[in-house]
């Protein structure tokens, strides 16, 4: 007979992995936070590390969590269109979509020179800029621009004639470093569709010429495009996992994944003291509840070691009802992790270790760990695990996962609630 079918939360703290800090005595901000609340989950656990892509490979959240959700890169669309899906901006059928950004560039012999990423103007200020780069066209494509928050907006490019496509395999125009060239885009050797990317590549790199031409004289010099996606419907993840599954999350990248996938969105309090009770609520409602706390990379990236710590343990200070349930309910499976590392002490964006993982639930079976950190981690008994391994060892522990090579429809779902067809008693 099977056991309960347990619900699982997964609370992944963006970016919380780091380096040792020399301003820590040594320690990681994670390790040296005051954490008495996931330390309980810690010691009530098992606990190990997770590669979440391959070891050493840097990840962005949106491709990690591609990942960590049981799916290949190429199985979902580029994050042009996930963060145009999560920002509400239109992308039809047959166009292209970037991320863009505004930034400062000096005109040079070759090009341009880009010398601020990170512009920090009023909005007003952005939308008028946007307005004057908001609609360009080429013989193959109609490229619009619409802002969408800080100095940050949406490329969409559409086909002029159906009967000559684009593609989204082009490299980017945002070289993601400064001081560096605005970058010629190209069709990636590996296109499938040379003459579609080479259409879009032509078209990108026309628009982004007339941009620097027309902001010459704005507060920004040019708009730098990045990402590009095709919209197109994967397999989503209630049918691949057989879990109603919901997403708390306030970034738009994740969101618009969330929704690509099939997922309910919510978006989570601001405040912390608040977002317990926005859990709970979702865990009553749905099979899986992926909450997501940005804030743990943002200021890694912004302020350092020291306030990384501080804001680990502000998160930690408000987390005691959802650990107490955790530890209490036998019909939930908790889960602590990270996608990425962000390292605060190094002007590197994402790096590649490993990142710390803390699975409680009834019957599973806990190891020595009393503290969460990544050097605690990895002597627990999770051992170490790769990021499309993490949700199937959430299923396992949720009983639902069935025996292996049980063919129960013509799908082959590993999974118990599925609909069956019954033999009829006669033809």
């Amino acid at each position: 007979m099977r056991g309960k079918d347990r619900t699982i939360c997964w609370l992944v703290l963006d970016g919380v992995a780091d380096r040792p800090a020399p301003a820590l005595d040594g320690q990681t901000p994670l390790e040296a936070a005051a954490t008495p609340n996931l330390d309980r989950l810690a010691a009530a656990g098992t606990n190990g590390t997770m590669d979440v892509s391959r070891p050493g490979t840097p990840l962005s959240s949106d491709r990690a969590h591609t990942l960590l959700f049981g799916y290949d890169h190429d199985e979902v669309p580029g994050r042009g269109v996930l963060e145009a899906t999560g920002l509400d901006v239109p992308v039809p059928e047959g166009a292209v979509a970037c991320s863009a950004s505004f930034a400062r560039a000096d005109a040079t012999a070759e090009g341009w020179t880009v010398r601020d990423r990170h512009l920090d103007a009023d909005a007003a200020d952005y939308e008028r800029t946007a307005e004057r780069v908001a609609d360009f066209e080429t013989d193959a494509a109609t490229v619009s621009f619409t802002y969408t928050w800080k100095n940050r907006g949406i490329v969409v490019l559409e086909p002029t004639d159906p009967d000559r496509p684009l593609s989204p395999a082009v490299t980017d125009v945002d070289p993601f470093e400064v001081p560096a060239p605005v970058l010629d885009p190209r069709p990636l050797d590996a296109a499938s569709a040379p003459a579609a990317a080479a259409r879009t590549a032509e078209a990108l790199a026309a628009y982004t010429r007339w941009t620097a031409d027309r902001l010459d004289a704005e507060p920004v010099d040019v708009v730098l495009s990045k990402w590009a996606g095709a919209p197109g419907p994967p397999e989503s993840f209630e049918t691949r996992h057989g879990l109603r599954a919901c997403s708390l999350t306030a970034k738009p990248v994740l969101a618009g994944l969330a929704e690509t996938l099939g997922m309910a969105v919510r978006t989570p309090p601001d405040q912390y003291a608040a977002r317990p009770d926005a859990i709970a609520d979702a865990v009553d409602d749905y099979e899986f509840v992926h909450v997501h706390y940005p804030e743990p990379d943002e200021v890694s990236h912004a302020a350092g070691p020291a306030a990384k710590r501080d804001e680990i343990a502000a998160i930690d200070e408000t987390l005691a009802p959802v650990v107490d349930r955790a530890l209490a309910a036998d019909d939930l499976v908790t889960v602590v992790t990270a996608d990425h590392t962000t390292p605060s002490t190094e002007d590197v964006v994402h790096s590649g270790e490993p990142v710390p993982v803390t699975m409680v639930a009834e019957g599973v079976r806990t190891d020595d760990v009393s503290a969460v950190g990544e050097r605690p981690a990895a002597t627990g008994g999770l051992g170490r695990v790769r990021g499309r391994d993490c949700l199937r060892l959430s299923r396992a522990a949720a009983d639902r996962v069935l025996l292996d090579g049980l063919r129960r429809s013509p799908a082959n779902r590993d999974y118990p609630n599925q609909s069956l067809t019954p033999l009829s008693r006669g033809p």
